[in-house]
């Protein structure tokens, strides 16, 4: 009975890797079309932001195609732990990405990139900058926050109040 809702949870597991690996893809996708769209588009890191964006990439690579790896292999030989454990972890590692990636900031010379929005500089009100790493703005009559951790806030502000 156990071995049975441990492996309902491992199938959970596969769907939650497929559906955040999916965004993931459709954030990346979208970045190289509006960069193709628009050649000023930049991305906005600090320097530690470049460190841990691109470590957080091979991690997230490893973790993926070594969780995908083990779960191969444990149904292969019949271990369910390293089905179990290898589908946590790639869903682990694909759920923590997909967050980060959500709040890439790329600028432009009129247009901003958050994510999967492009915002114009031009119609952004409301602009905050908090002391605990996020900047909220107005646009289109919605609210806004993203984290600015790993974002060059000097010129992200910069972009922004010009």
């Amino acid at each position: 009975m156990q071995d049975t809702i441990l492996d309902m949870l491992a199938v959970i597991m596969v769907v939650v890797t497929l559906w955040f690996t999916y965004s993931i893809l459709n954030i990346i996708v979208t970045i190289f079309n509006a960069r193709r769209k628009d050649k000023e588009l930049k991305f906005c890191f600090s320097k530690n932001g470049y460190i841990v964006y691109t470590l957080l990439t091979i991690l997230y690579l490893v973790c993926l195609i070594g969780g995908i790896g083990f779960a191969i292999y444990g149904l292969i030989n019949g271990y369910s732990g390293y089905y179990r454990n290898g589908m946590n972890a790639a869903a682990l590692m694909s759920l923590i990405y997909a967050y980060m990636l959500s709040s890439i900031v790329l600028l432009g010379k009129k247009n901003m990139m958050v994510g999967r929005m492009v915002i114009d500089y031009r119609k952004l009100k409301k602009v905050n900058f908090t002391f605990d790493n996020k900047m909220s703005f107005v646009y289109m009559q919605k609210d806004f926050n993203f984290s600015t951790r790993f974002t060059d806030k000097t010129k992200l502000r910069k972009a922004i109040f010009k």
